[in-house]
């Protein structure tokens, strides 16, 4: 076997030309790295104490005056939304909020567990020059961010030492280019004009052989069988990758098609499948209502006709009379049962809704003046709000709205109903509506099922078949808003919708 004039023979001795450079590149390598830990350890150990002390103030300044409001309101939603937002800073590890009528909220961070430093705050609301003390909040900080924190630095003094290692490689390699002066530039020169597609030259010194081999040598060596390997590997990535982006090509081809024939099936079945559960649940409810609430009027109808056509049966003016106002009143039943059924049917139907803007003040007059009688009968006290905006909607949709809130308002409201109709302003683009009495409320239980089909809590306070707050729920989430129902501090209840503001709006009377 024969070797190369520039293949070291097996057991030939070298001069090491770099030996002497790397214990200076290390040496200065470590006495940076040791340098720079240090401080920049310290900084931020100081800085991360200085800024736990921040939260505090930042919590008392930005958080406690909300807080504060939304404990004297009892409002649940603000209080849990201001909770997140403090539970959101960093370095928070456990927020304990208790109310003066023992209510408590509490947020913990499970990664957050080395505690440090806590703080209680009293919660006070003020109104006008008076104070009330509505809670205490006990905010703790935790220091396990301290300890990301000195791992963040550690991080950093990676870096520096990458960087102290790159300026001691950049000093090696200026000592080598004045030590080993043509071969390393012939070698760097070689490697830089080095094309991946053209591989056929190999690496050749201008010098003689060296009657001792050092490191060049071995380069040399190195490089051309690297270049011999990376010349084979080409070639047979080349041939990989052709086959593989063919593959991938037909493969990405089919995947897409067998994709979008799934996708499309699948949209089509879920549309489907809502469409017959909705479907299945309306005639479910159409049968319940024809079968339950259309039996007692048909039958006193057709007990009354019995009556009226029989022969053997002598009626006064006076009870054919009242046998008439029976039939009266039940067909007025049924057809309310009807006019119901088809406002839901006809509600779920339509699909291009026209939306335009609609007056408030105008449905609710026209709610009030189609009660008018009923309620002048149970002597309901009415207090309407005179300013109202303008929303987007459906006139009559909205007048059915305020009919159904107005009429259970007077039935299940006090004896007599006291009731308010009201009105705020949820945000730039909403409103928020309701209709307010002063009954007994309803439990938490049945609240649940307000809006359902056929709910009907207090059967002897009126005679209604359980429809009208499941046509609110339609209406509403049609027109783009939600429905809801919240219990009065006086103990009654509170009906409330709500809907999208009209653009360029202005209050009408």
């Amino acid at each position: 076997m024969t070797s190369s004039p520039n293949t070291p023979k097996q057991g030939a001795t070298y001069q090491s030309l770099g030996h002497k450079f790397v214990w200076l590149v290390l040496l200065c390598s470590v006495v940076v790295a040791l340098f720079i830990t240090a401080l920049q350890t310290y900084v931020s150990y100081q800085y991360s104490l200085k800024e736990l002390n921040h939260h505090f103030t930042e919590i008392e300044n930005n958080y406690l005056p909300s807080l504060a409001a939304g404990m004297w309101s009892v409002d649940d939603e603000r209080i849990n939304t201001l909770l997140d937002g403090m539970n959101n800073i960093p370095d928070i590890g456990k927020l304990d909020l208790q109310g003066e009528l023992n209510e408590r909220w509490q947020r913990t961070h499970q990664d957050r567990v080395d505690i440090v430093k806590s703080k209680q705050f009293e919660i006070v609301y003020h109104e006008g020059e008076e104070q009330f003390r509505v809670g205490t909040l006990t905010v703790s900080l935790a220091a396990d961010a301290i300890h990301d924190s000195l791992w963040k630095t550690a991080g950093n003094i990676a870096a520096i030492t990458l960087v102290s290692l790159s300026v001691s490689a950049i000093l090696v390699l200026f000592i080598f280019k004045y030590t080993v002066s043509r071969e390393l530039s012939e070698i760097s020169n070689y490697v830089q004009s080095l094309d991946l597609t053209k591989l056929e030259n190999e690496a050749q010194l201008r010098r003689q052989a060296p009657q001792k081999q050092d490191e060049i040598d071995l380069v040399i060596n190195a490089l051309n069988t690297m270049r011999s390997r990376i010349r084979e590997d080409i070639r047979q990535r080349d041939i990989l990758d052709r086959e593989l982006a063919i593959y991938r090509e037909q493969l990405e081809q089919l995947v897409n098609e067998r994709t979008s024939e799934l996708r499309i099936k699948t949209d089509l079945l879920e549309r489907k499948s809502e469409e017959l559960l909705i479907q299945n649940r309306d005639l479910d409810a159409y049968a319940h209502t024809v079968a339950h609430d259309l039996k007692q009027p048909v039958s006193n109808l057709l007990g009354v006709s019995r009556i009226l056509t029989s022969s053997d049966i002598e009626l006064s003016v006076e009870r054919t009379k009242n046998l008439l106002i029976s039939v009266q009143k039940s067909a007025t039943k049924m057809r309310a049962i009807i006019d119901s059924l088809l406002l839901l049917a006809s509600i779920r139907k339509q699909q291009d809704l026209q939306l335009h803007n609609i007056s408030l003040a105008s449905s609710v007059h026209e709610a009030q003046h189609r009660l008018a009688s009923f309620a002048q009968e149970r002597k309901a006290e009415i207090h309407v709000a005179e300013d109202w905006p303008m929303v987007i909607g459906e006139n009559q949709w909205l007048e059915e709205v305020w009919s159904n809130y107005l009429s259970n308002a007077i039935k299940y409201g006090g004896q007599p109903p006291k009731i308010a109709i009201d009105w705020e302003l949820t945000s730039e683009q909403s409103v928020k509506c309701w209709v307010q009495d002063n009954g007994n409320g309803i439990s938490a239980d049945n609240q649940r099922e307000l809006f359902e089909q056929f709910t009907r809590f207090d059967r002897e306070a009126g005679e209604g078949h359980g429809l009208g707050l499941s046509i609110v729920k339609r209406i509403v989430q049609r027109l783009g808003g939600k429905v809801g129902y919240e219990q009065s501090s006086t103990g009654g209840s509170i009906f409330y919708f709500t809907l999208k503001l009209a653009s360029n709006n202005h209050h009408t009377n």
